[in-house]
């Protein structure tokens, strides 16, 4: 799928753009901090409103032997408006730390207990994002500040990000499209369209995950959690594990709430997506969304979506009598 687009030469076109020119900090750090981290903003679909979750993902930079993952801990971080392409701020003050704590990809290897603070870690280690509820007032373009203590010293990172008026994907309040989802028993469509994991042997895998369609659900007042994810075409990579943890709460709380995967792709050497993602204005993948029996959904992961942050809603589901 097609990822969020930046503006080519922004860093030219906004003059106080901390990532690009190494403008003013307005007092939001140590001087002795090393910038020499790559941050890189992993949420879609920020907009103004109340606070939402935003995923900041964290690397050292390549000098030329390739660069390393930051994982573990906490790190803080602090935003900044940048205004818009055609009036950006004449400068840049970045404002008050939040902390956001690691959120290991599903599947991603963990040492147990795991550390406390950030680390270096290659590439093999725990792969995740870093974690935290921010709110944004104004539309334009916002710069989001790193900074992680590691080894007893500083490092800090830099990134920028849009911010739209609203959101275009259903946000956690919005009554969720009954969409005719695709399932096991759809004949109209080849086994792939289903799950792209199905591959040329047309054997659907999870299949618990492909009996319901989310209309029907939506109309029967049952909960559902719902993934949208290419396994074999996702451009992150993490489609695959993220599924794979929907697929194994599936197991533990089926009573509670129905799980539909819904493939992203229609063809995914032709580049057509299914009707679902147009339904849902959808651009960028992997999605997981818990809807309530009122319709309304509950709660929005994107990219890196965890069982920690999904399993304690499904907790608080009551049992469910199994649909007919």
């Amino acid at each position: 799928m097609r990822r969020p687009a930046f503006i080519l030469g922004v860093c030219v076109l906004m003059a106080s753009l901390v990532a690009c020119s190494g403008g003013s900090d307005g007092g939001s750090g140590s001087e002795s901090a090393k910038t020499d981290l790559s941050a890189s903003v992993a949420s879609y679909d920020l907009a103004v409103g109340p606070p939402s979750r935003i995923t900041v993902g964290l690397q050292t930079e390549d000098t030329g032997v390739g660069s390393k993952l930051i994982s573990y801990g906490t790190v803080a971080l602090r935003f900044s408006y940048l205004g818009t392409r055609e009036q950006p701020t004449a400068s840049t003050v970045f404002g008050q730390p939040v902390t956001a704590n690691f959120l290991p990809l599903p599947a991603s290897p963990m040492p147990s207990p795991p550390p406390a603070q950030p680390r270096i870690v290659p590439s093999t280690e725990a792969r995740g994002v870093y974690a935290t509820e921010a709110a944004f007032d104004k539309a334009g373009f916002w710069g989001v500040q790193v900074e992680a203590e590691i080894d007893g010293t500083t490092h800090r990172g830099r990134s920028i990000f849009p911010v739209e008026a609203q959101h275009k994907v259903p946000a956690p309040g919005d009554p969720a499209p009954a969409t005719k989802t695709l399932t096991v028993s759809s004949t109209d469509v080849p086994k792939a369209a289903i799950d792209s994991r199905a591959g040329d042997s047309g054997e659907i895998p999870d299949p618990e995950l492909h009996q319901k369609m989310l209309a029907d659900s939506l109309a029967a007042g049952r909960p559902a959690v719902v993934v949208f994810s290419t396994p074999v075409f996702c451009v992150s990579q993490f489609c695959g594990p993220v599924t794979d943890m929907v697929d194994e709460l599936s197991r533990t709380y089926s009573d509670r709430a129905d799980f539909i995967h819904v493939e992203v792709w229609k063809d995914g050497q032709k580049r057509e997506v299914n009707d679902a993602m147009k339904e849902w204005k959808m651009e960028t993948e992997p999605w997981v969304f818990l809807i309530g029996a009122d319709g309304k959904i509950v709660l929005r992961l994107d990219n890196v979506a965890t069982r920690a942050e999904l399993e304690p809603y499904l907790q608080q589901l009551p049992i469910i009598a199994p649909q007919a």
